[in-house]
């Protein structure tokens, strides 16, 4: 079927929200049959949100062509550029690209028209953006709004508009029909960037805490930021005794946001297409009580409630069970970008669940006429409301202007049921589970924990650096031991098995107030509550949040509250944290988590065998699935320490500001490189060394080789993402899908949880180093070792169902010698001795890498390179890429490195930029190595980094070290890097590949045909699988360039395209490239600016 749109690009304001906040340079994609009316109704409501100037959705069926009649009535060239649709790429790309065709669309007039056409052949989203106008400054166009998509559907599908029921051309929410599959409700969902924004006034918004500058984070162009409530709050116009924050979800007081509401009844089929339509910022979608297949068409896929995003990136969230998940839940349900800043700064919205016939003529409590909500055509209509069941949200005796009502049954001493919440209770009402229960009384086991909010400090390392107002999640018979001292805090880990039902008292004893310093403003915090992700709940009661028109379920200091949370399923990590102060609260450290196991399982300490409660390492064991060792580690950043003088570690510009703020911890404790090279003569390629240092602070991990290991891993706070590496050891992607890749890395942002699953590889005694790979993530601590025996260790118990290690003959090495580990001396043997041996002889050497034509560079550059290439890259002849070696499944990889580094050429004077937070001296080292990932090897003399008892893998100028490694599998392409300096090496370039090509492979010149060693371009020739070309990009950021001049290129860069001054945070500092090259606009519009 030929589908036909008429896409106009015009200008627009934008508003955001009922408080005015707007983009006065807005632009939006919209059809030519809406556009008069669209104009017509923002000249009518300058002010007030139009619902017609949204993201533009259009939608089609698999199988069908779609012809665009693209208009533009922008002041510059723009375009539609779509992914994942078939098209003529010289007349349909929307780009002006290489030597292709100009496919964009001038200013209109003249003829700024241009036509695309498209072919859709698979289900799904295909977003579509401006290549017209790429900067990602404020004068490009993505950043004011010009993205939208097209949805593809089932092919035979109609859609409808959820209120009226007829046929609908565009639009984000649609009811999706087919004659054959169930209906389902349609939500498109689009993050962007921090827009532009101007208040009423127009001037910058003003944050009513700080009364500073604050950004704006936008879904779907609507924002409903805290500081425009608050400001209401202080007004004295509603709710007199409340603070901000806790009520920032509060429909009671404020009535509905702007932001989107997803409207369904009870058991609706529901997919919400998740769009980044921004190009800057990553976002976490975070969808409070339902769960969804991470692959929504693999039922071995992993089961999430939590998701990271990238710009330009789209997934479907499908939950399980429909709206309201298992347990049939009502209410309003919240979804938010998990990263706080972002929820704070508006980027939120709701689900709201109806169990009663919406047909127009039913109000909400503050009079608003809910509109009517059509019910899907294959599935039963709801009840009508009586004036005995009203449904929600009418039941709850909430007052309008105020906060919302405490919940019934499950504060301890709280209030008395209405007769129309007991009229709404189920069947089997009880304090946590009120209005509905997954649990069946006197069947599913109950398990029962009491925890309880305290504040105490916390200490993150041996320097001092603490947290003087650190609060956290305890359990009660804990609390008196660790606020005397006499036990360490760390992040709270429960534990329950699947099939249980969990009951959880909660007190809040925490002090009513919090902050008064450099990093926080005072603020009044008098509630809190526990918020928990994955189990099933009552969210009107058990969410722990105060959302929409739900019951507020927090506890004031001193009161108690009593959840209840079913464990379906194994779970794997639950992430659990406080909702209500969550901006503020995070940093100090409460998160904790309840990690789900399988039936009959039994949690035991690692050290004496005996059945624990909490903590995050245990032995897990069971009778009918083989025992593992289980370590829960939760990553946080703004965490806001002082050093032992009391002083600020990385302050923001001002209290209260999201400015990167802060340092980073593992389980409330870190490992700065910085004290690790605190002598003059310590050398950086020695700060992962127990010889030379002790071992760290952060979480160490005991187990014995061939033990299965479960890593859980959480991030506790607060905005930034990280990057999970360990070394040696692999698992599968996707833990339930054992043909999914393997790996050794894993990014999380806030809120997620990944489980590594694995069974300890390897031989003797050895240790691995596990780290965030970020350089601020390593350079403020965010390491730590894991250290596998093959022999009895004395503090370590054997898993029961494994047999004990044999006694232990070899001395234990686990006391420092404040001395320089011992040089590594043999690389091992990790193949089988028929393995074929493939060599090659690596040089590392100092030389200028020219990045781009117009001569920006990095004069002190450090790569890898192959030995029969170092003399001409010394004479100039060969501009370096990044090392790309292969070796094919089966073959053994022999490295032999030599160190070229010259003394002279290496001035630790260059190392200013880019920044790490809370500097201090590190100058470069002079020795080298190469690390590699997902291959087979020994790890005591092949890992290339010199970690804990390990003997040292790195090397001098003028030496020479041989490592060997085995591919014993087609792992793909892999990293490898410099670990001898981590702060000073990687950033000029000391990284390179290595790809596992499948057996029997050639590697071909592609313009010669010749056998070759290495390139990012090679044709690929396999006697069974055929040739195919084979292209590599590598991508690095943080890098140090000078242009032409010599001038240090500062990159974000502030100046072309703005007034603004000043650095990037340090994250964001240096340039990108891919493979040592980089093409900067700046350089190319040059002429034009």
């Amino acid at each position: 079927m030929l589908r036909k749109f008429h896409v106009v690009a015009i200008p627009i304001r934008i508003v955001l929200n009922n408080f005015g906040d707007h983009d006065p340079n807005g632009m939006i994609y919209v059809l030519k049959e809406n556009e008069k009316k669209v104009r017509a109704l923002v000249a009518k409501h300058p002010f007030e949100p139009v619902n017609l100037v949204e993201p533009l959705v259009i939608r089609a069926n698999s199988g069908d062509d779609i012809e665009i009649v693209f208009e533009n009535q922008l002041a510059f060239d723009t375009s539609m550029h779509i992914q994942n649709v078939e098209y003529n790429i010289q007349t349909s790309d929307g780009a002006f690209v290489g030597c292709n065709k100009d496919s964009t669309a001038p200013p209109c007039p003249p003829g700024g028209q241009q036509i695309y056409r498209w072919s859709v052949s698979q289900q799904g989203i295909n977003i579509f953006t401006d290549l017209g106008n790429s900067l990602s400054s404020e004068l490009g166009s993505n950043v004011h709004g010009l993205f939208g998509a097209l949805i593809v559907q089932p092919k035979g599908s109609t859609w409808t508009d959820p209120v009226t029921g007829k046929f609908m051309n565009s639009g984000l929410y649609a009811d999706i029909h087919h004659p054959i599959l169930p209906s389902f409700r349609e939500y498109a969902w689009f993050f962007h960037d921090e827009m532009e924004v101007d208040d009423l006034t127009g001037n910058t918004p003003i944050s009513t805490h700080t009364l500073q500058p604050e950004a704006v984070h936008s879904v779907n162009y609507r924002s409903e930021p805290m500081r425009n409530r608050m400001k209401l709050i202080h007004e004295g116009v509603v709710c007199p005794d409340c603070s901000g924050e806790e009520v920032h979800h509060d429909s009671w007081p404020f009535g509905d946001p702007a932001t989107p509401i997803l409207r369904a009844y009870v058991g609706d089929p529901v997919k919400i297409r998740l769009i980044h339509g921004g190009v800057q910022e990553t976002h976490v979608f975070h969808y409070h009580v339902h769960q969804w297949l991470f692959e929504m068409q693999d039922q071995d896929s992993e089961i999430i409630d939590s998701q990271a995003i990238s710009p330009q990136n789209s997934y479907t969230v499908s939950p399980l069970y429909g709206a309201g998940s298992l347990q049939g839940a009502i209410g309003d349900i919240i979804i938010h970008c998990h990263l706080y800043p972002h929820f704070h700064e508006g980027m939120w919205g709701m689900n709201r669940i109806f169990n009663t016939l919406q047909d127009g003529s039913q109000c909400y409590p503050n009079g608003v006429p809910i509109k009517a909500l059509n019910p899907l055509p294959d599935r039963p209509s709801p009840p009508k409301p009586t004036p005995e069941l009203p449904g929600f949200p009418n039941f709850i005796p909430g007052i309008n202007g105020c906060k919302a009502p405490r919940p019934p049954l499950g504060i301890i001493g709280g209030r008395e049921s209405t007769t129309l919440e007991i009229n709404q209770f189920t069947t089997n009402a009880q304090p946590g589970a009120v209005f509905t229960n997954p649990c069946i009384a006197d069947i599913t086991p109950v398990r029962e924990f009491h925890v309880v909010a305290i504040q105490r400090p916390i200490i993150y390392n041996k320097e001092g650096w603490h947290d003087p107002e650190g609060r956290m999640f305890v359990l009660a018979e804990d609390e008196e031991d660790i606020v005397a001292g006499r036990k360490v805090p760390e992040p709270l880990i429960i534990r329950a098995n699947q099939g249980e039902c969990i009951h959880v008292k909660f007190t809040n004893k925490l002090p009513e107030t919090l902050g008064g310093n450099a990093f926080q403003l005072v603020e009044r915090t008098y509630e809190a509550g526990l918020h928990i992700h994955f189990v099933k709940f009552d969210p009107l009661v058990s969410d722990g949040a105060n959302v929409g028109w739900n019951y507020d379920s927090g506890v004031l200091p001193g009161e108690t509250i009593r959840y209840q949370w079913y464990a379906d399923v194994e779970l794997k990590g639950t992430f659990f944290h406080d909702h209500l102060f969550a901006n503020a609260h995070q940093p100090h450290g409460v998160f904790g988590g309840i990690n789900i196991q399988s039936k009959g399982s039994r949690y035991l300490d690692m050290k004496t065998g005996k059945d624990i409660e909490s903590g995050t390492q245990a032995m897990i064991v069971n009778p009918l699935t083989p025992d593992y060792r289980e370590m829960s580690i939760f990553v946080q950043d703004f965490a806001f320490l002082f050093d032992k003088d009391g002083c600020p570690l990385n302050p923001p510009p001002f209290p209260g500001s999201h400015e990167d703020p802060g340092v980073m911890g593992i389980n409330y404790k870190n490992e700065p490189l910085q004290f690790r090279l605190a002598k003059p003569d310590c050398d950086p390629a020695y700060v992962f060394s127990s010889y030379l240092h002790g071992d760290p602070v952060t979480p160490m991990l005991g187990t014995y080789n061939g033990d299965p290991v479960r890593i859980r891993l959480f991030q506790g706070a607060q905005e930034e993402s990280h990057s999970f590496n360990l070394h040696r050891q692999r698992w599968n992607r996707e833990r339930r899908d054992l043909d999914s890749e393997l790996t050794q890395q894993e990014h999380i942002g806030i809120s997620e949880h990944f489980t590594m699953e694995f069974a300890i590889e390897g031989d003797g005694d050895f240790d691995m180093l596990y780290h965030f790979g970020s350089i601020d993530d390593l350079w403020l601590g965010n390491w730590g070792i894991i250290s596998s025996y093959h022999e009895e260790h004395p503090e370590i118990l054997p898993l029961p169902d494994r047999i004990p290690p044999p006694k232990r003959h070899k001395e234990l090495i686990n006391c420092p010698t404040y001395d320089n580990p011992p040089p590594a001396t043999n690389p091992g043997e990790p193949a089988p001795v028929s393995a074929p041996i493939r060599k090659y002889e690596v040089v590392a050497l100092q030389t200028d890498i020219v990045y781009n034509n117009y001569g920006d560079h990095d004069p002190f550059g450090i790569v890898f390179a192959l030995a029969e290439n170092e003399k001409a890259i010394r004479r100039g002849k060969i501009n370096p890429e990044p090392l790309i070696l292969r070796g094919n499944v089966g073959e053994c990889i022999e490295v032999t490195l030599h160190n070229k580094l010259d003394p002279k050429f290496h001035s630790h004077l260059v190392h200013g930029y880019p920044l790490v937070p809370v500097e201090a001296p590190f100058p470069p080292s002079l020795r080298i190595s190469m690390h590699p990932q997902l291959l087979t090897y020994d790890v005591n003399g092949s890992d290339g980094a010199t970690v804990g008892f390990n003997p040292d893998q790195t090397i001098g100028p003028g030496e020479s070290i041989t490592y060997r490694w085995y591919v014993d599998t087609n792992v793909g392409s892999c990293n490898l890097w410099d670990m001898a300096d981590v702060r000073n090496h990687r950033h000029h370039g000391a990284f390179g590949i290595f790809i596992a090509e499948p057996k029997g492979s050639v590697y071909l010149d592609p313009i010669t045909r010749k056998p070759s060693n290495t390139g990012s371009q090679m044709i690929i020739s396999n006697p069974i699988l055929g040739e195919y070309r084979e292209f590599v990009l590598v991508m690095h950021d943080g890098v140090r360039l000078l242009d032409t001049n010599g001038n240090l290129i500062i990159d974000p860069e502030p100046v072309l395209f703005s007034s603004e001054q000043g650095l990037e945070d340090t994250e964001d500092q240096g340039s990108r490239g891919f493979n040592y090259r980089a093409e900067r606009f700046r350089n190319r519009l040059r002429k034009k600016y």
